[in-house]
């Protein structure tokens, strides 16, 4: 940021000063106004405030090299190519370059997921906590931090609208490979303790993902008139099914796949009552719910179909009847 060291106005005859380059100068009188430079402290990442103010002349060209950059065989008679100086100059005046590329890479997966800001801000923090166990532990990579910090901050944000499978999927897009294990080590070691997902958390996955299968939703406009009635008395059939499961049940099961499992035995249900035939099929559930078709199968007949056997109609009493076509 440029400011004039005395006010826009001439000081002499009031009069408007004019911008000269390195000065002010007053175009009536002559009177002229040094200039000074204000650092802004601008983090480069945009939204990603963890980078904190930068000195100024570290960074060589814009933040994503054009083609015409990245094919560069260097400068002079250097063997240096522009991305590899690049990289040395966006690193350099930084007490850990390896907190700029986490902090990039947060934000680049968060663009991919289309995350708030707030989470992305809240994962940057955390990553500045966990880092200095890369320190203490080769295995830990910066792109573990990364996806371990962004599904601690959806966890405790609440956002359920992403899993820890799409976070991990979405460093993989970005040539970084992250195992589920490292997310649990990471766990372990960090200290930062959230609460873990539930099926009645994962039960938004699975019906967004109904809604966006054409076949279902033309079969129930054609049923019933919309997806909307429907899927309102599903959801509330299956939070109080997966309320009859105790957490003994529940322990050792995915909460995705019991979500899954949850819908597929409410649309059971309601078929049941009305007699009719089903609507939602397992491989519907499964893809939804980020499971296998053999895994719905295998929880409906083990867990929930017993447990409905004795209070099916119970639960069932209560919903109303869908106005169909």
């Amino acid at each position: 940021m440029i400011s004039p060291s005395l006010k826009m106005q001439c000081p002499d005859c009031q009069g408007s000063l004019v911008d000269a380059g390195e000065e002010f100068v007053c175009p009536c009188c002559g009177v002229v106004a040094e200039k000074e430079v204000l650092e802004t402290g601008k983090a480069l990442a945009g939204t990603v405030p963890i980078l904190g103010a930068q000195p100024l002349g570290s960074y060589l060209g814009s933040i994503s090299p054009t083609a015409r950059e990245r094919s560069s065989k260097g400068f002079s008679s250097s063997n240096s190519t522009y991305a590899y100086l690049k990289l040395i100059s966006d690193s350099a005046g930084r007490e850990d370059g390896s907190l700029h590329e986490c902090a990039r890479m947060i934000e680049r997966v968060g663009e991919k997921l289309s995350l708030p800001g707030f989470v992305l801000a809240q994962a940057a923090s955390l990553a500045r906590k966990v880092l200095p166990l890369k320190e203490a532990n080769r295995r830990v990579t910066i792109a573990s931090v990364s996806a371990f910090s962004l599904d601690s901050a959806c966890k405790l944000a609440g956002v359920r609208s992403v899993s820890t499978r799409e976070i991990l999927e979405a460093h993989r897009a970005l040539g970084r490979r992250v195992k589920m294990s490292s997310l649990i080590q990471l766990s372990l070691d960090s200290g930062i303790r959230t609460k873990p997902r539930t099926p009645e958390d994962c039960l938004t996955r699975v019906f967004v993902g109904l809604s966006r299968s054409q076949g279902l939703t033309a079969l129930l406009d054609q049923k019933v008139g919309g997806t909307a009635e429907y899927f309102l008395a599903l959801r509330q059939l299956a939070e109080r099914i997966l309320a009859q499961l105790d957490e003994v049940t529940k322990a050792g099961h995915r909460p995705s796949a019991l979500a899954a499992t949850s819908v597929y035995a409410a649309d059971q249900l309601l078929a049941k009552r009305d007699s009719r035939e089903r609507w939602i099929t397992q491989r519907d559930v499964a893809e939804c719910g980020e499971t296998a078709e053999y895994t719905v199968r295998e929880q409906y007949r083990e867990i929930f179909a017993p447990a409905l056997a004795m209070s099916g109609p119970s639960v069932t009493g209560r919903m109303p009847a869908l106005s169909g076509r």
